[in-house]
């Protein structure tokens, strides 16, 4: 979630500025707009919403049913949605006076089902987010490189899913998942590996104490585990 739409958010607010506004559009519905237009035409993703509002004097992006999907050929429909969250909220410095500077301060999702859905080895619909998001920024200055960053990520009541070529290997309710930090120096792989391995020892932990919320299949998860670090 931090790693995609957060990165679009950081692309899409450095081209508000430039883009002309019509008569009867509102900030926010530019910036939704824009959003979506993003996620079409640069990541190659689907990005709807039921509620956003953009709130200038605070910083803030507030976002209600949230959703992102990849299109992955090689993913079923179900697994290509990413991410969902009934809410979200974006803090950042928006209004700074470097244009080509942008800090992501916190992003916050509520009630929320994150789906990783790997087809073959460093190959998922995470990694194919991370990598279009990261290379979109860096064209987005040739001249004057896109510094930006995102220091705290979390979603709170979350269903974290994993699955492999089809298959499910684990899923989990967190009360609440706090995602590594991330910059415009972060791979997919690097990123990736922040966050899903510490991630899956808290799960392990979880099952293994014997939590009715947290389903495991140790044999596909072992084959998954192997196949990744080698």
């Amino acid at each position: 979630m931090k790693i995609s739409l957060g990165t679009m958010i950081v692309a899409t607010m450095l081209a508000i500025a430039s883009t002309p506004t019509l008569a009867d559009q509102t900030m926010s519905q530019r910036l939704g707009d824009l959003l979506e237009q993003r996620a079409d035409n640069y990541l190659e993703a689907d990005f709807s919403y039921g509620n956003l509002e953009l709130i200038t004097l605070l910083g803030e992006v507030r976002a209600e049913d949230i959703r992102l999907s990849t299109r992955e050929t090689e993913l079923d429909k179900g697994l290509n949605e990413v991410l969902r969250a009934e809410s979200i909220v974006v803090e950042g410095e928006w209004l700074g006076s470097t244009k080509n500077t942008l800090i992501v301060d916190a992003i916050t999702a509520k009630d929320a089902q994150l789906t990783i859905a790997y087809w073959d080895k460093g190959k998922s619909n995470i990694h194919t987010l991370y990598d279009a998001a990261i290379k979109q920024t860096k064209l987005q200055r040739v001249s004057q490189p896109l510094i930006w960053q995102i220091k705290r990520a979390q979603l709170d009541n979350v269903v974290l899913n994993l699955f492999d070529q089809g298959q499910p290997i684990l899923s989990v309710r967190l009360a609440s998942l706090k995602l590594p930090e991330a910059t415009a120096d972060d791979t997919a792989d690097t990123y990736i590996a922040r966050l899903l391995w510490p991630v899956l020892e808290q799960v392990l932990a979880q099952a293994m104490a014997g939590d009715s919320d947290t389903v495991v299949d140790y044999g596909r998860l072992t084959q998954f585990i192997w196949r990744e670090i080698r």
